[in-house]
């Protein structure tokens, strides 16, 4: 295998990240939502790796409410989303959000997934580190749904992670890091609406458009986004958008 043969396999929508950055401007701007218009909300993984994802996507969109968790899972709750509600630019008595929910995975040279480079960094580096410290715990038998709920004070963004994902494995002895992954996106995508709701829990009227993925980083600095949910809600009124 080969790093393009994975891409084109596991996903074969993914898009250049420069180029995701520059569609997500192009799909809203006929909506009116552009940067200045609205407050941009970026969930990605705490990653030093997916900080070059969310400087284009501030170069783009201006100063974002950071909310990066393990794996790019929204932990910082309902206090932390609400928080983010008077920060976004009043305009004619509305507020917008674009929302950035992204979980990332490495994909080296010869196609392996979970793999990375880190300038720097001697050797192979796993990515997502948080997911694949889950991925061993699952395929070494360490996880048991019957201790959930679970949290641990002292990891508590693991200890979430692992409570959320685990029920959603078919096969924990068996699974792949992939496939945690794509749980993990699933997950984001729920959140996403989750986020709505807060954000609409106030009296000024608010639209959001979400935009979720998978971040992917390739050999030599590449790096692509698999998309999941391209959408702007307005008042519930949905509407999809293409990227």
């Amino acid at each position: 295998m080969s790093f393009s043969a994975t891409l084109t396999r596991d996903f074969p929508g993914a898009l250049p990240a420069n180029q995701f950055v520059n569609s997500t401007q192009d799909a809203l701007k006929d909506h009116g939502v552009y940067r200045g218009s609205a407050l941009p909300l970026i969930a990605t993984c705490r990653d030093e790796l997916a900080f070059a994802l969310t400087a284009e996507l501030q170069r783009a969109w201006g100063p974002a409410f950071n909310m990066a968790g393990l794996a790019g899972l929204l932990t910082l709750g309902r206090t932390g989303i609400a928080a983010a509600r008077s920060h976004s630019p009043l305009v004619d008595g509305r507020r917008t959000f674009v929302l950035f929910g992204l979980t990332h995975v490495g994909v080296a040279d010869d196609g392996t997934v979970g793999i990375c480079e880190r300038p720097g960094v001697p050797g192979p580096s796993m990515t997502c580190g948080a997911l694949m410290a889950l991925h061993d715990m699952l395929r070494g038998g360490d996880v048991h749904t019957s201790d959930y709920p679970y949290l641990d004070p002292e990891d508590p963004e693991q200890s979430r992670l692992r409570e959320r994902i685990t029920p959603k494995v078919a096969d924990p002895l068996n699974v792949e890091l992939l496939e945690i992954t794509r749980i993990a996106r699933e997950l984001i995508n729920q959140d996403s609406d989750e986020v709505i709701k807060v954000l609409r829990d106030d009296t000024v009227p608010a639209d959001i458009a979400v935009f979720t993925g998978i971040h992917i980083h390739g050999p030599r600095g590449a790096e692509f986004v698999d998309v999941g949910r391209c959408f702007l809600d307005r008042g519930g009124e949905i509407t999809q958008l293409s990227l």
